[in-house]
Order: C-alpha cells, then sequence, then structure tokens
C-alpha cells in the first residue's frame, strides 16, 4: 500500500476518475475490482517514473514515510 501526497489539482483529477468508475458498475463487487485495478496502474506509473527520475520519488518498503523530492 502506498500513501501519496497530491497536490490539490491532481486530488481533484483522481477523485473525478473514481467516480466514473463507480458510476460505471452497478455491483458494488464490480466497482472494488474496477478501483483496485486503478490504483495498481497508477502504483505502476509511479513505480516507472520513480525509475526514470529518481530525483523526483524516492520509494521505500517500510514503514519509512515517501520523501518527494
Amino acid at each position: 500500500m502506498s500513501i501519496l501526497h497530491l497536490d490539490p489539482d491532481a486530488e481533484a483529477e483522481l477523485h473525478a476518475e473514481a467516480e466514473k468508475l463507480i458510476a460505471r458498475y452497478s455491483s458494488p463487487l464490480e466497482t472494488v475490482k474496477a478501483l483496485m485495478a486503478y490504483n495498481c496502474e497508477l502504483e505502476t506509473q509511479i513505480v516507472a517514473l520513480a525509475h526514470r527520475h529518481p530525483e523526483l520519488v524516492t520509494l521505500s518498503y517500510d514503514d519509512t514515510p515517501p520523501v518527494l523530492g
């Protein structure tokens, strides 16, 4: 699990995308599956960004909070 510290614009964009996914599915289970898949995709993009630009993001895999550069 990750903790993201986002600016207000990015947070609003993510919230809007989540609302679109929630509205698309009538089944709560399918909604949760879609949100989990979306979350995995975002985390994959963040890891790729961190790999290409290590000066922007520091990833940690323990209780140490991430450091944004």
